[in-house]
């Protein structure tokens, strides 16, 4: 047996709308994609927006959207993306990394509050392996934000779903996403003034930015599964925490009334992280450190400034977690989670 660890969740349904997109000869932009962001935008609870092939184009059009311009200096953490710290060399912006909460990956409001924030123009909140930010104390800085949801679509801070803060959120629709077109971003607006100032952007453009409508029959239908997709994250997720009590590993925790969701399974190896990951080799599991594809993970900044994303770094393995997961296959990584060397 072997259980990968992301696996797309596809089924005949999605591919027939696929192939209905491909017999009418419409492959380029056009009314699917349009439809995709309406769907995704309406899910979410904002005005709109559009979608584009590439994640660090999707990034540069939101940084040109809140007007920031050479020397501007922009809020991260260093367990943001990496595209972000390429964008901004590209751009020169200049990111200013404050440390996370070591129970989850989000950016730290004790962190934040430890910094100058008059010169901060906009504020990158993500949603690391889906648990949710302090978004809602981050916008009383009064800073303009930027939300992106690509892992944590879905979730919300017992008030409201993430993506409704910001003044633009993003969405990246990668394989390895809780839902996917098999690439491609969806650019959303908080307000018809955003969506207005992101068609402006986007008009010169070229059309091969935009995302496909071959790529858009894909993401329709899952945006409209989604709460299907999060519902069989939860309940597998249930099960593996269950497991995970019999061992001396932690699982990363959502504090107060928000409510995460499950774009993994990850945990706190206690000790002996390549033990831990020597043995799910053996047993057919495929595991990955949690934040290597990260700013930090990719070595763009030093982590000895920052300690909890350092130990979150070093200690948080990721676990295969998506709806496709089958009975035996479950079954076969509880075993294995509660016998965890």
């Amino acid at each position: 047996m072997h259980i990968p660890i992301s696996r797309p969740s596809i089924k005949r349904s999605d591919m027939d709308s696929v192939l209905s997109c491909m017999v009418t000869d419409s492959l380029g932009p056009g009314i699917l994609s349009n439809r995709l962001v309406r769907l995704v935008a309406d899910y979410i609870g904002v005005a709109g927006g559009t979608a584009v092939r590439e994640y660090p184009r999707a990034i540069k059009i939101v940084f040109e959207a809140l007007g920031l311009t050479r020397g501007d200096k922009v809020l991260v953490t260093p367990l943001h993306p990496p595209v972000y710290a390429s964008v901004a060399r590209e751009m020169d912006i200049e990111l200013v990394y404050v440390d996370v909460d070591p129970g989850n990956g989000c950016i730290s409001m004790d962190e934040v509050a430890k910094e100058d924030l008059t010169s901060i123009k906009a504020i990158v909140s993500f949603a690391p392996l889906g648990f949710v930010p302090p978004i809602e104390k981050l916008t009383e800085t009064g800073i303009p934000i930027i939300e992106d949801i690509s892992q944590g679509i879905g979730a919300n801070t017992g008030n409201r779903r993430l993506g409704t803060f910001g003044s633009y959120t993003l969405l990246s629709l990668e394989p390895d996403g809780i839902i996917t077109s098999g690439g491609g971003v969806v650019i959303l607006g908080k307000g018809r003034k955003e969506v207005n100032i992101i068609q402006k952007i986007v008009e010169p453009y070229q059309v091969d930015i935009l995302l496909p409508d071959f790529n858009a029959a894909l993401g329709i239908t899952q945006i409209q599964s989604i709460e299907r997709f999060l519902l069989k994250r939860k309940d597998i997720a249930h099960i593996f925490s269950q497991a995970l009590l019999r061992t001396r590993h932690k699982p990363l925790l959502q504090p107060d009334e928000a409510e995460n969701v499950y774009y993994s399974f990850p945990i706190l190896v206690s000790s002996g992280l390549k033990d831990v990951q020597a043995y799910c080799k053996k047993q057919g599991i495929e595991t990955v450190s949690a934040f290597n594809h990260s700013i930090l993970g990719m070595g763009l900044i030093q982590g000895k400034d920052f300690p909890a994303a350092q130990s979150l770094y070093l200690r948080c393995l990721l676990f295969p977690l998506y709806p496709s997961l089958s009975k035996t296959s479950v079954e076969h990584m509880q075993k294995v989670l509660t016998s965890l060397p």
